[in-house]
């Protein structure tokens, strides 16, 4: 796992409060859409503007982290993302929050992308799923902390100001660590190819995980999301219980991962994922269909499918594809992400705003089904090259 270094324990305070932000974000909604005078459809321009940031920043990530090193990239990502956090917390119009979230994607992507590719590069999946589980203590978190401030008062504005300043707080412990996440390779759970898979398969590869990274978070973001309106608007679930609900999509989310820290090197990966393929697609279809009203209760089975997926398949990138662009390749990956993170979720939004909210029950069955669909393809090439 993560050996404990400086570097190494900025990385999981970075993650948690990547989690507390994208966990808070779905509960906060309601009460800034009131405050603003938009409708659910607006979402949507929240998804864009940061998505946008973080596709060009995703892109950008590998090639500046080539240039001025991993560290620095970090740095510089933590402190956009701080200052971002504070001006939308602010909220003095419509218009400049979207542009606070512009940037926040543009700092969340220097962040994200450069510590994955870290991690994939120098780490075992173990570290990668510790990492992640971090994150998904942020995203127990978020609701919780949302909830407590939109419920006595309507204070959407009080979390973004304090995750701003922790997130400038880790940025500036950086510079104790000047050389931190820039250190040789450090890896020992599988023999990683130190140069480039066949072109021609490694195209494939590159296009079809691309595709998967697409799905994956934008259904992931759109559960996280929109499950608290559905809960609460549609379904008749108090604020406090859709709150917990919520908490419980991305504790199902933590749980898995740190079970992946713990036991990650007892299963392959490839069966891991194909396992959790499935239990997502199960745990979709009960949330969608919502059987004598007990479809909130698969958040948890969701968050639980979810949890190994990202982890695993950024994990994954070196060995199928070669360390030698694993920075770049990876920053494509969190491109295609944000893109998804644009498109289902703003799906939902559009859906919801012509019928109901419950439009995520479906959008997410869907793209589950096409999610496992994809990664059992990519699980075909990958053995017949016999990776």
């Amino acid at each position: 796992m993560l050996k404990t270094n400086l570097a190494a324990t900025l990385a999981l305070a970075a993650f948690v409060v990547l989690g507390v932000t994208d966990g808070a974000l779905g509960p906060l909604w309601p009460s800034m859409r009131d405050a603003f005078g938009r409708s659910d459809g607006h979402f949507g321009q929240i998804f864009a503007a940061l998505a946008g940031g973080y596709m060009t920043a995703s892109v950008a990530s590998g090639h500046l982290t080539d240039r001025f090193g991993a560290t620095a990239v970090i740095r510089t990502g933590g402190v956009s993302a701080a200052g971002a956090l504070w001006w939308i917390g602010i909220g003095s119009s419509w218009v400049g929050v979207l542009l606070g979230f512009l940037v926040l994607g543009l700092g969340n992507g220097l962040l994200d992308a450069s510590i994955n590719a870290w991690v994939a590069v120098s780490r075992s999946s173990r570290a990668m799923g510790l990492i992640h589980g971090f994150y998904g203590v942020g995203a127990v978190i978020g609701p919780i902390l949302a909830v407590a401030f939109v419920s006595n008062g309507d204070r959407w504005g009080v979390p973004f100001l304090l995750l701003g300043s922790i997130q400038l707080i880790v940025a500036f412990v950086t510079l104790a660590a000047p050389r931190g996440f820039d250190l040789p390779i450090d890896r020992d759970d599988q023999t990683l190819s130190t140069g480039t898979a066949d072109p021609a398969d490694a195209g494939r590869l590159l296009a079809l995980l691309l595709f998967w990274f697409f799905l994956y978070v934008g259904v992931e973001v759109g559960a996280g999301h929109w499950s608290f309106t559905l809960l609460t608007e549609s379904r008749g679930v108090s604020e406090t219980a859709g709150g917990w609900l919520v908490a419980a999509y991305w504790g199902g989310l933590t749980v898995g991962r740190f079970a992946m820290a713990w036991l990650g090197d007892r299963i392959t990966p490839e069966v891991l994922m194909t396992q959790a393929s499935v239990l997502g697609v199960l745990g979709a279809l009960v949330l969608a269909l919502d059987p004598a009203g007990a479809g909130g209760l698969a958040l948890p089975i969701l968050g639980l499918a979810f949890s190994v997926m990202f982890p695993v398949v950024v994990n994954r990138t070196p060995v199928y594809l070669g360390t030698r662009n694993a920075a770049r390749f990876v920053g494509y990956q969190f491109a295609a992400a944000s893109l998804g993170a644009i498109t289902v979720p703003s799906l939902v939004g559009l859906l919801a705003d012509r019928t109901s909210a419950e439009a995520l029950g479906p959008v997410a069955l869907v793209t589950c089904i096409v999610m496992a669909s994809t990664w059992a393809t990519v699980r075909a090439l990958v053995s017949r090259r016999g990776s």
